[in-house]
């Protein structure tokens, strides 16, 4: 007995309705967690660099017995 007899000419489809609904819910979702509002830029005043290298202080080291 043959059991595959009708399925060789059934072609397998894919079905892109769900395809697309899972998109379209994932692109709502997305949609409506985003934020579209500006945040205002800190005024920040950043310190500037000098030419001058600035000399460590001297290290001192005494050695006993």
């Amino acid at each position: 007995m043959n059991f595959r007899r009708g399925s060789r000419s059934a072609e397998p489809e894919i079905n892109l309705i769900p395809l697309i609904d899972v998109l379209l819910v994932i692109l709502i979702f997305l949609a409506a967690t985003t934020s579209f509002n500006r945040y205002q830029q800190l005024q920040l005043t950043l310190p500037r660099a000098s030419a001058e290298a600035m000399q460590p202080d001297a290290l001192r080291l005494s050695v006993g017995r």
